[in-house]
């Protein structure tokens, strides 16, 4: 299978959304030799800034290479491609690049970046659309139909197209779990975020995907090992979503927020480099996420590299 669409998604933020974001790209790339491609659709664009830096966010955005010209198409009325706003190298890591270098290129990531403007343009987008009396709901599913058109063409090209969505219910981030295969819902272990955990399982349960659980890869972040925490992760997933798929616990870590700050746009690490002590939970993460791909899908991916 290529081409399956994931939403990286939940109503609380803070829970390490865009972290993962990353993280399964690394993971998928250079352990499974993957084409990822990034969609971000967060106006915070947090795994833009990740990927490309801060700097490379704006000259981006800059380029007309940005999520907010896509809907700009879109308010214009154009035709739907996604193509033009990709950046064709959105990797971090030294064994990916070296790959390519050599024309052996084994795991890829591309992206295509968010940037602030994204939110102004679609307030913008919103009050026109409400004031000729749409709806909240009729504008996202015109978003989904034309995201769909856009990516489409894509499909073949990629194995994997990870979504990293707001962590609200605009339209556009209705959107985006619209035209999703399957949804991966990061979250803490505390009673704040367990309780934003089922809120949105709920309504995507409800009014995007009534078969949800078959399509639902849950994963703790930030993981601190204390007996109250141990007892969340436990009512997690064993009564609350006991019939989703897990995967593994990913430690609070100083390592984790490193490894998501890159030093400039033309800058490269190891994956041991970047990720240091947690190279394993990268690795762990990739492998736990192909396996409920291959469930779902009965597609196998084999590794590349140890």
């Amino acid at each position: 299978m290529t081409g399956a669409i994931a939403a990286i998604a939940n109503l609380k933020g803070g829970v390490g959304k865009s972290t993962t974001t990353v993280m399964l790209a690394d993971g998928l790339a250079h352990f499974y030799g993957m084409n990822v491609l990034v969609i971000d659709l967060d106006p915070q664009a947090n795994s833009s800034q990740m990927l490309l830096t801060e700097r490379g966010v704006q000259a981006a955005s800059d380029q007309g290479k940005s999520g907010h010209h896509l809907l700009a198409e879109f308010v214009a009325g154009r035709d739907a491609q996604a193509g033009p706003y990709i950046i064709p190298n959105a990797v971090t890591l030294e064994e990916l690049r070296i790959d390519e270098e050599q024309d052996e290129r084994r795991g890829w990531i591309s992206i295509l970046p968010s940037h602030p403007q994204l939110r102004l343009r679609e307030l913008s987008l919103e009050e026109e659309w409400y004031s000729r009396a749409g709806t909240p709901t009729t504008l996202a599913e015109a978003l989904a139909t034309y995201l769909k058109a856009a990516i489409e063409p894509l499909l073949p090209l990629y194995d994997i197209i990870l979504l990293d969505c707001p962590p609200h219910l605009s339209p556009l981030a209705r959107a985006g779990l619209a035209i999703a295969d399957v949804y991966i819902t990061p979250t803490i272990a505390d009673s704040v975020s367990t309780w934003g955990t089922k809120q949105f399982s709920d309504w995507v349960g409800r009014y995007i995907a009534p078969d949800l659980p078959v399509r639902n890869f849950v994963l703790i972040t930030r993981f601190r090992d204390t007996r109250y925490a141990r007892q969340v992760v436990s009512e997690l997933r064993e009564i609350y979503l006991s019939d989703r798929w897990f995967g593994p616990t990913i430690p609070e870590s100083v390592q984790i927020l490193n490894a998501m700050d890159r030093a400039a746009p033309d800058s490269y690490n190891t994956l041991r480099g970047k990720y240091g002590s947690i190279r394993g939970d990268v690795r762990r993460l990739a492998e736990r996420f192909t396996d409920f791909l291959s469930q779902r899908t009965g597609a196998t991916w084999q590794k590349i590299r140890d």
